[in-house]
């Protein structure tokens, strides 16, 4: 862990077990190699992006991509296998490799279902292949992902989902005199939205939107919504950002949005 991580879990000392886990996961998939992707059409990813089509919709169905992250999936579930886990997880773990190892067709149909959210259909061990499928993606995808990013243009895309995977966000980002950012956690993409606006159901009318602040958490803040009761939790520093803009780390600012009767609206890899 960082020395920011480490102050942080010292100081929320009830966040340790996720971020040990989520320390297990980074550093699990970081050592595995993962299958090369070819590099898309980007001609036809940026004629979805003028539309407002997520990158990774604007690839087709059942591609090597969806095949190269299954791969990876199989093999980081049997290497999390190999490591102390919680009898929980463990279990968890022990159901979906037995999923995953039964045929190539059930690991590309969990990678699909992660990234549409069919709920018509789920995987067993669904909230664990959730964290293992969207670590697989990042892997996988990593150079797209950096392509991506480096060729596509904020000012094209002022929405209220992610640009890469059309996820909702439940971090924003506000710093003086520059754009609001919205954080994915998902993909893990930021992006830049209007400064005053709910982005869950559109809502500008500054008397229906509201700012909680939470004296024992100065670096953050509830951008509340009174039209949706939808919130996102705001991060106000300039450092450190890969921890403060991730969804686990700031999992306690949910159960104090809902004791304030608001609604999570933001996709998240937890239950709350």
């Amino acid at each position: 862990m960082s020395s920011a991580q480490d102050r942080w879990i010292e100081s929320h000392p009830y966040l340790r077990n996720v971020a040990e886990f989520q320390q297990t996961i980074a550093e699990l998939f970081t050592t595995l190699t993962s299958p090369p992707v070819p590099t898309p059409d980007w001609k036809l990813i940026f004629a979805g992006y003028g539309q407002g089509v997520p990158m990774l919709e604007s690839l087709p169905a059942e591609s090597e991509y969806s095949a190269a992250t299954a791969e990876l999936l199989l093999t980081g579930n049997a290497e999390l296998l190999k490591h102390d886990l919680t009898e929980a997880v463990a279990t968890s773990a022990k159901l979906l490799q037995d999923y995953l190892q039964d045929s190539k067709e059930n690991r590309v149909q969990a990678i699909e279902w992660v990234e549409s959210g069919d709920l018509e259909y789920a995987p067993p061990a669904a909230g664990l292949l959730r964290v293992l499928a969207w670590a697989a993606i990042r892997r996988t995808m990593a150079p797209v992902l950096k392509s991506f990013a480096e060729l596509r243009k904020d000012e094209e895309w002022v929405r209220a989902y992610c640009p890469v995977c059309g996820a909702l966000p439940p971090l924003a980002h506000v710093l003086t005199d520059q754009p609001r950012t919205l954080a994915c956690c998902y993909c893990l993409t930021s992006w830049q939205f209007q400064r005053i606006g709910c982005p869950f159901c559109g809502n500008d009318d500054q008397n229906q939107l509201s700012v909680l602040t939470i004296e024992q958490e100065p670096l953050f803040r509830l951008d509340a919504c009174g039209a949706c009761h939808g919130y996102l939790k705001t991060y106000l520093g300039g450092s450190e950002t890969n921890l403060y803009l991730s969804d686990w780390s700031t999992l306690h600012l949910d159960l104090l949005a809902r004791e304030n009767k608001l609604e999570r609206k933001g996709a998240s890899l937890y239950e709350i």
